[in-house]
């Protein structure tokens, strides 16, 4: 029995599930249609059963006589009311939390049970220190002491160092005297523009609220809106409309770098009441803490945080670590975003009694549950939580009440993928003047995650990803444009790989492999944290590998290629539908890992462990030489059962049909044109068709050597790749909304 109590510690327990007995379905491709399945006699299918009926179930209490032999201690309403048997705590409807600070979520585990012989997960040691908030004596502390808060990159904190900044916030005299009146006053957009425009708007609010002050004494009005600026000069007329437009903005930024400063993040001199740069850093430290997807702005979600206090702030932290950590380990995924139709209908299955159930969001049910546990309805609530743990070194086991699965729930879910590429342009994005072309996207890319059950193809979850688009790559020691497709059709996950490595190729621009120094007299350094491992690769903290393949006459899979394509993480969380990779796939860091985390756990797999690499390269960039050694590769895991990934076209836009297939140079601005590697100046129109407006300076080179359009090594003159002719459809690019050039320069995959 010891060795049950010891796998089941370390399979992130599960909440209850349900005793299921599915028959076994047709052949052929699950549809979203009417499943394979009719109600019961006397039933009619369009019954529907509510989402707290399906939820609906209460724990068992065991028999407090009975000795138990893991005895877990059970929380509600924010103390211990009794211990349970953990054992059983699956049946009997709990779910078993570790709030230890040892905890990762699977993908960065070392065995699947006690049983098992440990494979070293070499990221794990370092995964645990920044998640505590430390800083290793490497690369990996350099970065991290800069980021400082890693939620935002997937990295939760540990409950320790949440207890730490609680008990900061708790010692903040100067919380205490915190006005939130202008906050709750301004509802618009403060960016930066340049310290240079913030001490031009302090200024003019100062000069600016002196005149309508005086205007309303002279005119007996109560209100700046109310006062009459006819017989103002035109100058004193514009600066009454420029208050008007900064009497509220004005005041919530003070208010806000008096909550920056109290709590720490702006420190030294700064502009009051205008978004300087150095309010403008504090900002973005203030949204890392929390979770914030932000630009470092007052905006919307960033003055949501504002205007709660540091405790409140703190409970909200709190909150999200815990759902996250029993999202792993209760191993769901539904949360709200296929819970309705964009109709505004519900979505539901049919369930094997004939009755439709509600698609129900199980993050929020889990985070309900988490709050009535440990009372953590309030600040003070949750305080006194962190409080009453103690030393959480190690692991902490305890439980709450679990949530009921749906019907659909296994051990081996038929699990798939579909990548949704939303609208896709194809057209060079750059004028004959190299400004960049409008190209609207209003349909998003977006990956969902399907199960199938009696027939039906249920959707549990959709997020924002990327696709790719027109990217740099050096093509004859140049840097020109190249389209990067993401390949459609049917592929295959079967490798999912921890922490992974990307092994930049050799068309990748040198400016790429570098990141600025912060040593002093160093400029550059090689950019460690591109490459990985770490929670800022290319590939984030988790890929899943498109592999295509054949499959026999008995249905089994033979892997055939890698296209070099990945569903992976991204530390770039602004840029997640809104800009473009290398074909890639990328996810927001913490959802690539829920997403991976719940496909390891509801399909057989095997755990690899550390690839093992040799793989380096010296180049040159600005007149000096760097180089580098990568030895310590990704943690692998491989599907038993590949997980089919369909990646649909999307909605073609604008006059190109397909990827423009050879690359395109870069606009010159003082050559008026595009320069190609032999320096012949070119025009290139939408279909990438190129025309010669100045001859190479130099004989013989009026040819280049084009990848993948021809054969490596033909050397092909500029007019042959003024193709296709006129009316023809040119080969072509994917999907680019209104992306900046700068953003095209993103050289991560």
């Amino acid at each position: 029995m010891r060795s049950n109590v010891s796998s089941l510690r370390f399979r992130f327990i599960a909440a209850f599930v349900l005793s299921l007995s599915i028959a076994a379905c047709g052949g052929g491709e699950p549809s979203e249609g009417e499943p394979n399945v009719r109600p019961a006699e006397g039933e009619a299918s369009d019954d529907v059963v509510t989402a707290e009926q399906e939820a609906a179930f209460e724990p068992v209490v065991e028999d407090p006589a009975v000795p138990l032999e893991w005895p877990i201690p059970y929380y509600e309403g924010g103390k211990i009311v009794r211990q349970i048997e953990g054992t059983k705590a699956e049946q009997n409807g709990y779910l078993i939390l570790d709030l230890g600070d040892e905890w990762t979520p699977y993908l960065f585990s070392e065995r699947s049970s006690e049983d098992e012989e440990p494979i070293r997960n070499p990221y794990r040691e370092t995964y645990l220190a920044l998640a505590a908030g430390k800083f290793p004596k490497d690369h990996h502390g350099e970065r991290a002491r800069n980021d400082r808060y890693l939620e935002l990159y997937g990295i939760p904190p540990t409950i320790t160092w949440i207890r730490e900044r609680f008990e900061k916030s708790a010692s903040l005299e100067c919380a205490q005297k915190l006005d939130f009146a202008p906050l709750e006053a301004f509802d618009g957009l403060a960016v930066y523009i340049s310290n240079e425009r913030a001490q031009r708007d302090a200024i003019r609010y100062r000069q600016g609220k002196a005149l309508v002050e005086q205007l309303m004494k002279e005119q007996g009005v109560q209100s700046h809106e109310d006062v009459d600026v006819s017989a103002l000069k035109p100058g004193e007329q514009r600066l009454v409309r420029e208050y008007a437009g900064l009497h509220l903005k004005v005041p919530a930024i003070k208010a806000a770098q008096e909550r920056l400063k109290c709590e720490g993040y702006l420190k030294g001199k700064y502009i009051s009441g205008a978004i300087d740069w150095p309010t403008h850093e504090a900002l973005a430290l203030f949204e890392r803490r929390h979770r914030v997807y932000g630009w470092g702005f007052v905006g919307k979600e960033t003055m949501e945080y504002l205007r709660v206090t540091p405790l409140e702030g703190d409970r909200r932290s709190l909150l999200r670590v815990l759902t996250e950590r029993a999202i792993h380990i209760a191993g769901i995924i539904e949360d709200d975003s296929r819970v309705m139709k964009s109709e505004g209908e519900p979505n539901t299955y049919l369930g094997a009694d004939g009755k439709r159930h509600p698609m129900r969001d199980l993050v929020s049910e889990l985070e309900a549950n988490i709050i009535k546990a440990f009372g953590l309805e309030t600040p003070e609530g949750a305080l006194a939580f962190v409080r009453s743990l103690g030393d959480l070194s190690g692991h902490r086991y305890v439980a709450i009440k679990g949530i009921k699965l749906p019907e659909y729930y296994s051990e081996n879910m038929a699990l798939s993928v579909q990548i949704d590429r939303g609208d896709v342009w194809y057209e060079f994005p750059f004028d004959e003047n190299g400004n960049e072309r409008p190209q609207p996207v209003s349909r998003r890319p977006r990956l969902t995650i399907f199960t199938e059950y009696l027939g039906q193809k249920i959707a549990l979850a959709r997020f924002g990803t990327t696709i790719g688009g027109w990217r740099t790559e050096s093509v004859d020691n140049a840097v020109m444009w190249k389209y990067k497709n993401s390949p459609v059709g049917r592929r295959v996950w079967e490798r999912i790989v921890a922490a992974p490595v990307w092994l930049p190729p050799e068309s990748t621009p040198p400016r790429g492999l570098l990141t600025r120094s912060t040593k002093p007299g160093q400029k550059w350094e090689v950019n460690l944290h591109e490459m990985g491992p770490s929670y800022a690769s290319a590939y984030g903290l988790v890929a899943a590998y498109h592999r295509k393949y054949t499959t026999d006459a008995n249905g089994n899979i033979r892997i055939t290629g890698d296209e070099g394509i990945r569903t992976h993480g991204s530390v770039d969380y602004m840029s997640i539908m809104r800009r473009h990779s290398h074909g890639c796939h990328r996810l927001h860091n913490h959802i690539a890992v829920r997403l991976m985390s719940f496909v390891l756990r509801h399909r057989p797999h095997v755990r690899k462990g550390p690839d093992s690499i040799a793989f380096g390269r010296r180049f040159e960039y600005d007149g000096k030489t760097y180089d580098f050694m990568l030895t310590q590769g990704g943690y692998a895991y491989e599907l038993t059962e590949p997980l089919f990934v369909d990646v649909l076209e999307g909605r073609i836009r604008g006059q190109v049909s397909a990827p423009i297939a050879h690359a395109i140079p870069r606009y010159n601005k003082e050559m008026k044109g595009y320069v190609m590697p032999d320096l012949a100046v070119v025009s290139v129109d939408r279909f990438g068709r190129m025309k010669e407006i100045q001859p190479a300076p130099v004989e013989p080179p009026t040819a280049v050597a084009i990848k993948d359009k021809f054969e490596p090594g033909t050397a092909v003159s500029v007019s042959a790749l003024a193709m296709p002719k006129e009316g023809e459809d040119a080969p072509v690019p994917v999907p680019v909304e209104r992306v900046a050039p700068n953003d095209l320069l993103n050289n991560a995959p």
